[in-house]
Order: structure tokens, then C-alpha cells, then sequence
């Protein structure tokens, strides 16, 4: 992040520096908002939230039947003579943690399918982002993050999400 930065200063540094046509020609690009406003961009957060929507369901179901148990026990608690208190608190505690186990793991498996999903769009809007440059002869593009501040000019997100929709 401070390497972007540093990048993002010099590139101002630059500009700034020198007469009009030595100055290089520069753009910016939001890669979040372009990977989320591109349509394979939607068509992933669709599918991201399909799935989130059926974990969020089994975990509720889950939790659901957990609470009902629970209810149940507390209700056994005060007619179970000792030992078997401490058994149906013991198998109660493991079903308890199983459930919170299996929502760390629905939590990380959503992580894991989002990041992958966006690396690759990412990686395809990159190389939009390259011919971009090449065809309009840049000599630099920054993404926005590395940029505290820059002209609406010089912003390219919408053009590369254009191409990238186009299939370019």
C-alpha cells in the first residue's frame, strides 16, 4: 500500500513537473467498483450471495434446532439425576461447538470463493486495463486506492468496464 503511494506521489511529481508535452499521460482506474459494476462482476456477487443465502439457511436451521434442545434440557435439568446431567450437558456442549465450527468454516468458504472470484475477474479487467494503456498510449495507469486525489478526467473506470462488458 505505501509502494502505491509512493507510486501515486511520484506520478503527481511528474505532472506537475516540466512543460505540457512532456508530461506523461496518466489515468485512474477503481478496480473494486469495476469488478463489481462489470456483468461478470454481478453474475459472481449473484452467486456469491445464492450461496451465503444457503449457508445462512442451514446455519439458522441448525441454531434453530440447538435453541430447542437447549430448551429441552434446562426443562430436564431439575428431574436428571447428576450423572446423566452432566451427559446430556456434555453432548449438548459438543453439539454446540460443532454448530459454531460449522459456521467458521461457512464463513471462511464464503471468503475463500469471493476472493477467488474476484482475483479473476481482477486479472481479466488487468488486461483490459493493459490494452487500454497500449491503444491510448498511457504511460501510466494507477488504481484509485494508491490516489488521494485526481481530475474526473483521468478516470478510466468507466471506459474499462465498458471494454470489458464488450468483450474487448
Amino acid at each position: 500500500m505505501k509502494s502505491l503511494l509512493v507510486i501515486g506521489v511520484i506520478g503527481a511529481a511528474l505532472l506537475a513537473a516540466g512543460p505540457a508535452e512532456a508530461r506523461p499521460k496518466i489515468g485512474v482506474v477503481n478496480m473494486q467498483r469495476a469488478v463489481s459494476e462489470t456483468k461478470e462482476g454481478q453474475r459472481a456477487e449473484a452467486r456469491l450471495k445464492k450461496r451465503k443465502d444457503k449457508l445462512e439457511a442451514e446455519l439458522h436451521r441448525k441454531f434453530k434446532e440447538l435453541s430447542k434442545k437447549q430448551q429441552e434440557l434446562v426443562k430436564a435439568l431439575s428431574i436428571l439425576k447428576p450423572k446423566e446431567r452432566r451427559k446430556r450437558q456434555a453432548e449438548f456442549g459438543k453439539e454446540y461447538e460443532a454448530v459454531q465450527k460449522r459456521a467458521l468454516m461457512a464463513e471462511r468458504e464464503l471468503m475463500k470463493l469471493k476472493t477467488k472470484e474476484m482475483l479473476k475477474i481482477t486479472k481479466k479487467l488487468s488486461r483490459v486495463v493493459e490494452r487500454l494503456a497500449k491503444r491510448d498510449k498511457y504511460d501510466y495507469i494507477f488504481a484509485n486506492a494508491a490516489v488521494l486525489w485526481a481530475p474526473r478526467h483521468v478516470d478510466l473506470t468507466n471506459e474499462v468496464i465498458r471494454q470489458f462488458d464488450a468483450g474487448k
